[in-house]
């Protein structure tokens, strides 16, 4: 039940992206360090207020990127609508994820390549325009005549459409609801429910009261105990976990859940729980003391680590001045403990009201149905008789901005990732109206404007910095939104001044009619895309427009309508309109620098970046390359050796040629307008020399981020503009290969760049220099991160100090990178074929897919025949504890156990698996976060390595450094037990169900793994309907016996991350 302080990281459209918005999450909320190296949130406040105007301006916006989130806060931008959105979220300060490496199944997807880069050479600037320090003369400044004087205006105050196909409705209560129908996924059902009341609303001096009542809704109802309200959950089929099934934001707070119409008790029991949630909590003293422990862990784990400590400060800067100031989504520590049973009845009494809340349900069922079981549960529930309180107006930033640029240092000992955070204040423009939709929409079409302004740079050498530049454009809360940007280099004041100077270029010489074509070209080829696609957009989608819809007046209008006016828009943006909507911004919103780092020796001082800012000149526009029509000339077609019809899906077909590659294809309507490939020979770094497990994802990302054959990088972004194809390179322990997507229409040019990566790749020096920045970056990590040490700890310890198996690069290796080393290291894997097995998968006929076979797969050039070798020493014997020590006051504090054993991989030890992770998980939420109450975040995962047999089992936990012990001892017995005991009839049936949910073949990727996995495992290969007939008939005697042989606590290794 994790507050969603849900973070997005600050990444922009990546190479050739088309604008859209991936999800990405990390729950957090800070409360400041005490140090000397980090001041309180009391004196950033006070700093910045004496920066403030004094006439309030509205606030700044934008949205355009990622993020990874949990189901929590996924914008509407997924499946249906690959337009930018504005998710609710903050970026998080950089990506500290932990280094993850374990043998891949054969069908897993290739790991993302890591972070930024070192300094690319810079062009010589002449002295006299560097020295001087003085802006270029005003004569040199655009004249964008009508719009010199501009002011931007949110005056078209019409109410944007509403998709026919949703039922919104309000009852005699006052209850809202939203309806509609769809069969993606086929028999699935999302409901939510949404309660007007966020963290904003928390009581005076009780921070946290809205998230910790989140929690408290879980520990029972009126109509259901605590464990029966999780077992009837779980029965459904529902993936039940903390950050599963709600969360809390700034704004309000929202319950959801999906299941399958299998089970005929679901929607009923489902339509029970919201209404209970919302009208009939307990609430209980006991209940409440006994999850403090919880709530205290999360805080402990979101806030107190080095990333959260670092978000909280920065989060202080965002909030300052706004209706958020001093918001704490998850309380702190003080306030945690101080809350008790009466704030928390007080604050759902006065805000969990039906007259504050929205259902809404989007499934495979009419509408009509829906409409009647929405009366039947939740029109009986009395409205109070007091009106609503009033809440603060979020539909504009009503702060006043700041005067002058803000810099300052925020530094934690454990803290990996030096980095710089440059953020910009943009107004909440209205998003329920025609003319604030509009701007938003015009900030979001800047953002890509300024990518593309800051990639040329970046490119042509003008910029400093190492990592790719980018504008990310994301909403914080519901009236805060926010311009932004991290870089890295070893320069990072000169970086800042650099990355500064082109925003100022922009401004001041005005964007370019090229820049807006590409841009807008970009756009239309993603609005295309996504009308292409509606017919199979995903209940989950739709249900998040719709809680958007409720809570900020979002848009839900239909695909059609929404495409069509967005087109519309773009028609009508001018150079000189976006130009002065730049300089307005820019004007209105000093940036908010931030050095971000380990230690204050290591970045730029407060008064060294203010000097950063001084010495920005703007940046002219860098030459444009010519553009390149088409990405290759088709290759004249060769004959298949062998092709025919497969039995492992309906219209499977296959073509095998003589240079080893076999095509795989299966038509399939799951996803409308869309083709998955997925391409994978076998060898892996298993055939590279010794070491290069740590280096090889750094030389196919940097094959990616280079251009391939004559193309340049800047020209294969222009061209990729225009196309949906995109396709990227990876090399695992076993397997190399390509994965990608295009619509049909764009097929070719995906084979074009797959034919063109292992004929023609090539590697740039400026993505040298950022993958070598990449690898410091990993090497700092891994000196100084609790969370790196421990996951390299364990990698160490499961492959016996095996130097084949090395997750962070030497600072030989580093030293020794060149565009030539890495370029050599990705030929040996993908520099040829002779076994490669091309899998497509989606909405293309089998005539296209032989098309592209015959050309781009058959004609590649054939190697010599090789296959993968095992050099995984086994798991150790015995048991294994290693300690990292953490900071008496971190939030690193947890415990990981990994188990591993050899069992060959076959349908039925995959369901084994699915099944046997799914009952720990059970188990050990039941036993040790409830039970114990002292551990905010506990789970399993268990995955073999397709190829070799060999499982792997880890377990994690949160808690402080006291009760890990308790919790290691709760976990071997449950383990003891399942292995001894087996599981009980009614555990079993609950792990079962939810796998059920799990099977359902309602994505192509679950067409291409299985597809993939046929050279290992023939005939049955674990498709949907394989598990499910395997799930049909498993029992407890199953269970028992794959943990004897996977599980064995007797061999596992314990890695604890504690307070010496």
């Amino acid at each position: 039940m994790a507050p969603i302080i849900c973070f997005r990281a600050k990444i922009g459209l990546s190479r050739g992206s088309i604008p859209i918005v991936a999800d990405t999450s990390m729950s957090s909320r800070l409360d400041a360090r005490d140090s000397e190296i980090m001041r309180s949130a009391a004196d950033l406040v006070a700093s910045l207020r004496r920066l403030r105007r004094t006439s309030a301006l509205a606030g700044l916006a934008l949205a355009l990127t990622l993020g990874l989130m949990v189901t929590a806060c996924a914008p509407f931008g997924t499946e249906d609508e690959r337009v930018a959105v504005e998710p609710t979220a903050a970026p998080p300060v950089i990506d500290t994820t932990e280094p993850v490496d374990r043998p891949e199944p054969a069908d897993s997807q290739p790991p993302e390549s890591a972070e930024l880069a070192p300094a690319p050479e810079q062009v010589e600037v002449s002295p006299s325009d560097e020295e001087s320090g003085e802006p270029e003369p005003d004569s040199d400044r655009l004249d964008l005549g009508e719009f010199n004087d501009y002011e931007p205006a949110d005056a078209d105050l019409t109410r944007l459409s509403v998709d026919e196909e949703i039922l919104i409705g309000t009852l005699d209560n006052g209850l809202t609801y939203y309806l509609r129908s769809n069969d993606t996924p086929v028999e699935g059902v999302e409901m939510r429910l949404v309660v007007n009341a966020g963290a904003i609303l928390d009581p005076e001096g009780a921070d946290g009261v809205a998230h910790y009542l989140e929690h408290m809704l879980f520990n029972g109802t009126e109509r259901f105990s605590k464990n029966d309200l999780i077992q009837a959950l779980r029965s459904i089929g529902t993936d039940f976990g903390p950050d599963l099934n709600a969360y809390t934001s700034a704004d309000e707070t929202v319950y959801m859940f999906d299941f399958l119409l299998d089970n005929p008790e679901a929607l009923d029991l489902a339509f029970e729980v919201l209404s209970q949630w919302l009208s009939a909590a307990t609430l209980r003293p006991e209940d409440v003391e006994a999850e403090r422990g919880i709530v205290l862990d999360e805080y402990r784990l979101t806030e107190e680590s080095a990333n959260g400590r670092i978000t909280q400060y920065l989060n202080a800067i965002y909030y300052t001045g706004s209706i958020y100031e001093g918001m704490l989504i998850g309380g702190n520590e003080e306030t945690n403990n101080a809350i008790t049973e009466a704030h928390l009845r007080e604050f759902y009494e006065t805000w969990y009201r039906p007259d504050n809340a929205a259902v809404i349900i989007v499934g495979d069922l009419p509408v009509t149905d829906m409409e009647r079981m929405v009366e039947q549960y939740f029109g009986s529930l009395a409205q109070p008789s007091d009106p609503i309180p009033a809440q603060p107006v979020r539909h504009a930033f009503t702060a006043d901005f700041i005067t002058e640029p803000f810099t300052d240092v925020v530094t934690d000992p454990d803290f990996g990732f030096v980095s710089m955070s440059i953020d910009w204040q943009l107004p909440a423009w209205p998003a329920s109206t025609v003319g604030g939709d509009r701007l938003r929409f015009m900030e979001g079409v800047i953002a890509q404007m300024l990518e593309i302004r800051l990639d040329k740079a970046f490119q042509a050498g003008l910029m400093s910095q190492a990592s790719e530049p980018f504008m990310a454009l994301w909403q914080q809360a519901r009236g805060l939104r926010l311009y932004g940007t991290n870089l890295r280099g070893p320069d990072l004041k000169q970086a800042t001044t650099d990355y500064l100077s082109v925003l100022e270029g922009a401004a001041h010489y005005g964007f370019t009619q090229d820049e807006l074509d590409r841009a807008a070209l970009a756009w239309r080829t993603g609005l295309e895309a996504t009308l292409e696609g509606a017919e199979t957009t995903q209940s989950s989608a739709y249900a998040s427009r719709m809680v958007s819809h409720f809570t900020s007046g979002g848009g839900i209008e239909s695909t059609s309508d929404r495409v069509a006016r967005l087109g519309a828009l773009l028609g009508t943006f001018t150079v000189e309109e976006l130009t002065a909507h730049l300089r307005w911004i820019l004007d209105n919103a000093p940036p908010l620098v931030v050095s971000l780092g380990d230690d204050p020796a290591n970045v730029p001082t407060a008064a060294e970046l203010q000097a950063a800012i001084d010495a920005v000149i703007p940046v002219s526009v860098p030459e444009t390359e010519p553009a390149i029509e088409s990405l290759m000339v088709a290759p004249d077609p060769v004959a298949p050796t062998g092709e025919g019809g497969l039995a492992a899906f309906e219209g499977a077909f296959e073509w095998v040629f003589g240079n080893g590659t076999t095509v795989v294809f299966v038509p399939s309507d799951l996803a409308a307008n869309q083709v998955n490939v997925t391409a994978q020979g076998l060898g892996g770094w298993s055939l590279l020399p010794v070491g290069s497990s740590a280096i090889r994802f750094h030389a196919t990302a940097a094959v990616a981020a280079s251009g391939v054959g004559d193309a340049s990088a800047t020209q294969l972004d222009e061209y990729l503009a225009g196309t949906t194809a995109r396709l990227s390179p990876y090399i695992s322990q076993f397997t190399e290969g390509f994965t990608g997507s295009a619509s049909p229409d764009d097929l070719e040019d995906l084979f074009a760049l797959l034919h063109l990566f292992v004929t023609e790749p090539r590697i740039s020096q400026v993505a040298t220099n950022e993958q070598i920045q990449s690898m410091q970056t990993r090497r700092t990590a891994a000196d100084n991160s609790p969370g790196w040490i421990a996951a390299i700890s364990m990698w160490a310890a499961v492959y016996q100090d095996s130097p084949w198996f090395t997750l962070v690069a030497t600072n030989e290796q580093i030293a020794a990178a060149t565009p030539d080393s890495l370029l050599e290291l990705y030929k040996m894997r993908l520099g040829d074929v002779d076994d490669l097995v091309v899998v497509v998968v989606g909405d293309v006929d089998r005539e296209t897919v032989a098309e592209m076979a015959t050309r781009y797969i058959g004609t590649l050039p054939s190697g010599a025949s090789d296959s993968f070798v095992d050099h995984n020493p086994g798991f150790p014997a015995g048991v294994q504890r290693i300690t990292i020590p953490v900071a008496a006051d971190s939030g690193e504090t947890g415990l990981n156990i990994a188990f591993g054993g050899n069992l060959p991989v076959t349908v039925e030890s995959l369901v084994a698996g699915d099944v046997t992770e799914n009952l720990i998980n059970d188990l050990l939420d039941v036993t040790v976060r409830e039970g114990l109450g002292e551990t905010y975040s506990i789970g399993s995962s268990i995955s073999p390595a397709i190829q070799t047999g060999a499982w792997e089992v880890v377990i994690q936990a949160t808690g402080a450094a006291d009760v890990l012990e308790e919790s290691l001892a709760t976990i071997i017995a449950v383990i003891e037990d399942l292995r001894a005991n087996g599981p009980t009839e009614t555990d079993l049936a609950q792990a079962i169900s939810v796998a059920r949910d799990d099977y359902q073949l309602d994505s192509n990727s679950e067409i291409v793994a299985p597809l993939l996995r046929r050279r290992h495992l023939g005939d049955a290969p674990g498709t949907p309907e394989q598990r499910l007939q395997v799930l049909g008939q498993i029992t407890a005697d199953d269970i028992q016996r794959f943990m004897s042989v996977v599980v064995n606590s007797g061999n596992r290794i314990e890695v604890f991350r504690t307070v010496e």
